[in-house]
């Protein structure tokens, strides 16, 4: 009999990835019994002391918290495990020092390279209490284009601690992880292919991310959590990625609800198996000196600060360097078609950008100071067809200054009207309700950031937190208190507060939220007239006149450090 998803057929090399997985399972659950009939695992159950699947834990207080870090969900992907599907924990004996985050796993910081392979870890908080009844899950999976930071947190707005203080008092746990990042997670390349019974390579991030909810499924319930309800929440690409995994058979019914912020601006679509191969799979070859016809051998021979160095990634539209790609297996096909199909796993969806998305790109698309460089901007970021029809809908005049009018073109075109694109799609193929946001706040209480406006990824540092050097205003805390009961909400019941109303394509409501939080519906960011445009976008080589676009401009430093880091986005390499 065919086994099918929901709403299509399951191809043989998704069956074969579920039964692997099952089969990781079956090696877990034997671990689990051997694990935790070791010594000195007689006190798991008490206080702080959790008996997982692959041994005790020991947690501490983290305010109203007790948290557990630096938790192993997989083998270390080291040696021969490089490049390969992450592989079941060994188990240990005695029990684990939960008091400490894993390593990071390997990243250019901007000056150096950092961390260890041995990273794959997730970090967990629940209430000091241990709940009578399972609580809601919810998992944090960070930005960072696919190349940098970790379930720690990032350096943006001051500093951002992706931790559960916040979570746990409405009654949810809070989980945070590392996955394999850069070309250690998403390097596609034959020789890898070879080695593969699909002969396909790259998603190895992506399988980190399946194999962190399977752990879950297996064991979060010895924390209080509700295996049954579990929302995957994101920003930037950790949104884009949520979107690829509702569509991968591996993960199908591994949580139950997702939130994407800032994010999604390729459409849910991903970069072939081929475009990966023949892009960053060779162009890494090539700095690694193993030449255009590479082994396996070569490429683990190298040592991850050199394979980092060689491609550290960078931010803004293109060239897309490190993520998931559309392998045939791991993503049988793009994610927003399996969408637009019902092809994905049902589920209430949050989903939105902020206003000033593309503040920094769009100033690496210029500078757009006046009407033939701001021409010029259009041209480079949609193409010599589009740019003539862009600036008919965005006159400069209309605007604070060029430079904005650009701003709100690209943000409109990559963001909003994306977001608008996916929540349409989700709408209209499945039951289950999906909402959508816009934020227009500013941080105010810093000169710089204030005057940036809601760039990207600023939402997300409204759900953790205020622990950096930022310190909120009382709007800061009003919009904060708002958004930590929805997205909470979605957990508990599948739903936000009740002030704010589900979208669809006949009525594309969203909440708005800014000076006022209230419902708008209204087409303000010209989504129209963008459904009439071929972006460049997520296609992979600009051809035809369209848009030659790249990454973002130098940084520029502000109290001793970069302010694309402050706010999310590293240092770009040229």
């Amino acid at each position: 009999m065919e086994e099918r998803g929901e709403g299509g057929a399951m191809g043989a090399g998704a069956r074969e990835i579920l039964h692997r997985m099952a089969a990781w399972c079956a090696v877990a659950a034997a671990a689990a019994l051997t694990a935790c009939a070791g010594p000195g695992t007689s006190a798991c159950g008490n206080g702080d002391v959790v008996c997982t699947g692959s041994g005790a834990v020991r947690g501490m207080a983290d305010g109203d918290t007790i948290a557990f870090k630096g938790i192993p969900y997989a083998q270390p992907p080291v040696g021969s495990l490089r490049w390969r599907a992450p592989q079941p924990v060994q188990p240990w004996q005695g029990v684990r020092d939960g008091s400490r985050f894993g390593p990071v796993c390997p990243q250019w910081d901007g000056r150096a390279v950092i961390g260890s392979e041995d990273c794959l870890t997730l970090n967990i908080w629940r209430p000091k209490e241990m709940p009578r009844q399972p609580l809601p899950v919810m998992v944090f999976l960070t930005g960072g284009g696919n190349h940098a930071f970790s379930g720690q947190g990032s350096p943006g707005f001051g500093g951002v601690n992706y931790n559960g203080k916040l979570a746990a008092p409405q009654g949810v746990i809070h989980v945070s992880f590392n996955n394999r990042l850069g070309a250690l997670g998403f390097l596609a390349h034959p020789a890898l292919d070879a080695e593969n019974p699909e002969h396909v390579s790259g998603n190895y991030g992506s399988l980190d991310q399946i194999a962190m909810l399977r752990w879950l499924q297996q064991n979060i319930a010895a924390f209080g959590g509700d295996p049954k309800r579990i929302m995957l929440f994101g920003t930037s690409a950790g949104g884009g990625n949520i979107c690829a995994l509702m569509t991968a058979p591996a993960a199908r019914g591994l949580f139950q609800a997702a939130a994407m912020e800032s994010s999604v601006p390729t459409g849910c679509e991903l970069q072939t198996l081929a475009d990966a191969e023949n892009g960053t799979g060779a162009l890494l070859s090539q700095k690694l000196g193993c030449g255009p016809n590479a082994d396996a051998a070569c490429l683990r021979g190298k040592s991850p600060q050199d394979i980092v160095a060689a491609l550290p990634g960078s931010f803004g539209v293109q060239p897309r360097q490190h993520g998931p790609n559309m392998d045939g297996q791991v993503f049988p096909q793009q994610p927003i078609a399996a969408i637009r199909k019902g092809e994905h796993a049902h589920m209430p969806v949050i989903i939105g950008n902020a206003t000033e998305e593309t503040m920094q790109w769009a100033a690496g698309l210029g500078p757009a100071k006046d009407a033939a460089s701001y021409e010029a901007a259009l041209t480079r970021a949609f193409g010599a067809n589009e740019a003539a029809r862009v600036r008919e809908q965005y006159p400069m005049a209309a605007y604070a200054s060029p430079h904005m009018a650009l701003v709100r073109a690209t943000t409109d075109a990559y963001f909003t009207c994306q977001s608008r694109r996916v929540a349409a799609a989700l709408a209209t193929s499945q039951s289950q309700a999906v909402y959508r946001y816009l934020f227009d706040h500013a941080l105010e209480n810093d000169a710089e950031l204030k005057a940036q406006g809601a760039i990207h990824t600023v939402e997300h540092a409204f759900l953790f937190p205020w622990e950096g050097s930022y310190r909120p205003t009382a709007t800061d805390l009003a919009i904060q208190q708002r958004m930590v009961a929805d997205w909470t909400g979605l957990a508990k019941t599948g739903a936000p507060g009740a002030a704010w109303s589900a979208t669809s394509p006949r009525d594309p409501a969203y909440l708005y939220i800014g000076s006022r939080i209230e419902m708008r519906h209204e087409d303000s960011a010209h989504c129209a007239f963008w459904d009439t445009v071929r972006l460049p976008w997520p296609h992979s080589e600009p051809r035809d006149g369209r848009a030659a676009v790249g990454p973002l401009p130098p940084c520029w430093n502000h109290r001793g450090s970069s302010i694309c880091s402050r706010v999310g986005w590293a240092q770009p390499t040229r």
